[in-house]
């Protein structure tokens, strides 16, 4: 089957832009342990290098403490990309991230469907705050809030 307009003509498909929308950012004070979907703009604070779980093991992982403003956490970096991005003093854009939990306590990931990039100004956002701006964030890590799984 097929459908002709009033004048005889195919039907023609209106293929409409899709338009993109601005990711909305939240601050590390709000994340909770099963949050996905997360957008941060942050400053590295430390960066280190986790040893393997076992020495045969060719995956290199490193811990770096991020912060904003209201707090800071831990992002786990995996991939090689994560690696040269994630420097201690970057100002990064995190965009779908999700937490997860690791022996009770919160990690910030980032999957192939996530985003870390250096921030830059043109983008519009409000940059991540400077070096003075996070002696109390740092104080406040989340990633060392220990949390139970409460199942009813």
């Amino acid at each position: 089957f097929f459908f002709l307009t009033m004048d005889g003509q195919e039907p023609v498909e209106k293929k409409e832009e899709a338009k993109l929308l601005k990711p909305t950012f939240v601050q590390i004070s709000d994340l909770n342990p099963e949050d996905r979907g997360v957008n941060l703009i942050v400053k590295v604070v430390k960066v280190t290098s986790v040893p393997p779980a076992r020495p045969e093991s060719k995956s290199k992982i490193s811990e770096a403490t991020i912060a904003d403003k209201t707090g800071s956490l831990i992002l786990t970096c995996r991939t090689e990309e994560q690696h040269e991005t994630v420097k201690e003093g970057a100002d990064l854009i995190i965009r779908n991230a999700f937490i997860r939990m690791y022996k009770g306590y919160m990690r910030l990931n980032v999957d192939k469907w996530g985003l870390i990039e250096v921030y830059d100004k043109k983008w519009g956002y409000d940059p991540a705050p400077a070096e003075n701006e996070l002696d109390t964030a740092k104080e406040n890590n989340k990633s060392n809030i220990e949390y139970e799984e409460v199942t009813n």
